[in-house]
């Protein structure tokens, strides 16, 4: 076979391409409610599996918290260089073995009755990374048991203190 012949077999085969849309377009139509149903059951069982996946991910996250000495003073750089070891964690897990939801870290600032910290959640995967220190003056220490999920703040709106202890809570 030539390729003169291949180019004169696409030529002919194009004539027939309005033909074979008519026909594809008809069995489409016939067979809408099948390609519909087809389509949300895949749509279904993949959302199902990917939350299955992301369940044990998110069950088994690790934080550490970073404890600021008195004189901690970070220069920009250091703050550059914390964000980027943050970043780098998130990608040690592999996208493709985990959702992406699983694989999400999570920085917060806390106070409670104390000193400011600064508490950063990942992935179990992603321990070794988030156990390098990223500020010189700083602690890190590993929370565990009942402190590593923070009570909920408290948001109390239109309070009062008129001497007469009444208080509306919302």
């Amino acid at each position: 076979m030539t390729t003169n012949d291949v180019i004169d077999e696409l030529i002919s085969g194009a004539g027939n391409l309005p033909e074979l849309a008519e026909h594809a377009q008809e069995w489409a139509l016939g067979n809408l409610w099948w390609v519909i149903s087809l389509a949300f059951l895949l749509v279904i069982a993949l959302s199902s599996v990917q939350r299955l996946m992301s369940r044990s991910t998110l069950r088994n996250r690790q934080a550490f918290e970073v404890l600021p000495t008195n004189g901690f003073d970070p220069a920009l750089e250091d703050v550059l260089r914390f964000a980027k070891q943050i970043a780098r964690a998130q990608r040690s897990t592999s996208r493709w073995a985990l959702p992406a939801r699983g694989t999400a870290m999570r920085v917060r600032l806390m106070s409670v009755g104390g000193p400011l910290t600064l508490r950063v959640e990942g992935p179990a995967r992603a321990t070794t990374v988030l156990r390098h220190q990223g500020y010189a003056q700083c602690e890190l220490r590993a929370v565990t048991g009942k402190e590593s999920t923070p009570e909920r703040p408290k948001i109390r709106l239109g309070v009062h203190n008129d001497g007469a202890g009444s208080a509306a809570a919302a």
